[in-house]
């Protein structure tokens, strides 16, 4: 698996973790990003859904100087975004061309304005994340794993899955796929069940070969770890396995 270097951060040997930051001004989101950062996230979401315009977009990218994946969701993908999906992907063009050091898309984004914007950001050097993405249920193995090869045919820097998780049988499928992933790609990636059921899912996939998780600042958000109760996890169980392989 080949590593990506979103500033000084490389993502692809120990495992990364996301924090998220979600607010209606730029001095909002500068805030959120403090907070994360102090959290001890490696890594900040700048979940631009609800800033006002372009200009907020642009002026906020340039402003935030740790490892940044710059993200813009509808509710469709369990965001805030109103306006026309073509307005939604200039944001992303527009956070591209202001230095962003990663940007996400969904796969199951409209394909000519997502295509266009993969060529945009590999054009600029920019990381561009590709995300398989289900807000409402974990469909079959199959159909992950079908979504995930069609993913890799678009040349991403990272992937992400993340489904509604609502059984422990959706879990399962979450931590079998993230196995596989290990084999279908060649980049970073992360595999996350949403939802209370899936909570387990966002260390665990880091064990399975997934190199990013995303998780909370603070506690209280369903069906998601702490960076810091993540990262408590994550050496626990790594230790557990050093030990192990040493007797």
């Amino acid at each position: 698996m080949r590593s990506v270097r979103l500033r000084e951060l490389v993502v692809g040997e120990a495992p990364v973790l996301v924090a998220t930051a979600l607010a209606d001004t730029i001095a909002g989101m500068l805030g959120a990003v403090a907070r994360a950062v102090n959290a001890g996230a490696d890594c900040v979401e700048l979940r631009i859904d609800r800033l006002p315009d372009l200009s907020d977009v642009v002026a906020l990218v340039r402003r935030v100087r740790s490892p940044h994946i710059v993200a813009c969701r509808t509710a469709r993908f369990g965001g805030f975004f109103e306006g026309s999906e073509a307005e939604r992907i200039e944001r992303l063009h527009a956070a591209v061309d202001a230095g962003a050091t990663c940007v996400d898309i969904e796969y199951f984004a409209d394909p000519p304005l997502r295509d266009r914007l993969v060529d945009a950001a590999h054009r600029s050097e920019t990381p561009i994340l590709i995300g398989y993405e289900d807000m409402q249920k974990t469909p079959p193995k199959q159909e992950l794993i079908d979504g995930i090869r069609a993913i890799a045919g678009l040349a991403p820097d990272l992937v992400k899955l993340a489904v509604r998780t609502t059984s422990h049988e959706d879990l399962l499928d979450v931590l079998r796929t993230a196995l596989e992933m290990r084999r279908l790609l060649d980049v970073p990636y992360a595999a996350i069940g949403l939802g209370a059921h899936g909570a387990a899912s966002r260390p665990l996939a880091c064990l399975l070969g997934a190199s990013f998780t995303y998780c909370a600042v603070e506690s209280g958000a369903a069906g998601q770890l702490t960076v810091a109760e993540t990262r408590s996890v994550l050496q626990m169980v790594s230790e557990q396995r050093w030990s192990c392989s040493s007797n």
